[in-house]
């Protein structure tokens, strides 16, 4: 538990430095920096040459994550998100493994460089960037794994969002955002079970806060 603590006291001063480095570039008319909360759902899955058949797990995903706008059309947004990933009903290639559900607890530190089409009230987005993940908790069927799978989880990111301007107050806009994740580091630290990676759909509604 305390390592889940630290990893995620770490994750959250990466951000606040983020933050700190970020403020004093604003200006005196308008922030180009706005912070911001999400949540929603993940359905994941493992691949790899140790994975013959699988399904997908749901699961929460939710955090903070700031924007800062470079120009109208470029952004840069770090995030700290905590997601339940993992699998269900894996099947190996020399089928020992079935009927095997697996959870994973994950602190995901993405940043996401984001094009935006210039149009108001709604504004569409694109994006993509590196990912880094800490597995804080893993379980097969329920009975602890952690000495199944590795400790972090590289991965690259892509989606777009849908985002409505507010401007009320200190919220800026709602957004709706679509992602995939995938996994480029092997997880498996057991025979049998080595090259499986993360493969994951996200969804999530976003709301931003003008700082």
């Amino acid at each position: 538990m305390q390592s889940v603590i630290t990893k995620f006291t770490a994750a959250f001063a990466t951000l606040t430095l983020v933050v700190g480095l970020a403020l004093p570039l604003t200006s005196q008319a308008q922030s180009p920096v706005d912070i911001g909360v999400r949540g929603g759902i993940t359905q994941a899955t493992f691949y790899g040459n140790d994975v013959a058949s699988n399904d997908f797990r749901p699961g929460f995903t939710g955090g903070a994550f700031l924007n800062y706008q470079v120009n109208e059309a470029f952004s840069i947004q770090p995030e700290v998100l905590y997601s339940v990933r993992g699998a269900k009903n894996h099947f190996n290639e020399a089928g020992t493994l079935e009927n095997v559900r697996v959870r994973q607890d994950v602190i995901e530190i993405p940043v996401l460089f984001k094009l935006s089409a210039p149009l108001a009230p709604i504004t569409p987005r694109l994006y993509a960037g590196p990912a880094l993940g800490f597995l804080t908790n893993s379980e097969v069927n329920g009975n602890d794994a952690d000495d199944a799978f590795g400790d972090a989880d590289f991965s690259g990111v892509v989606g777009g969002e849908i985002a409505f301007a507010v401007n009320k107050g200190p919220l800026s806009e709602i957004a709706l955002d679509g992602r995939y994740t995938l996994g480029l580091t092997e997880l498996g630290d057991v025979e049998g079970f080595e090259e499986v990676s993360t493969s994951a759909f996200t969804g999530t509604l976003s709301l931003s806060f003008s700082l």
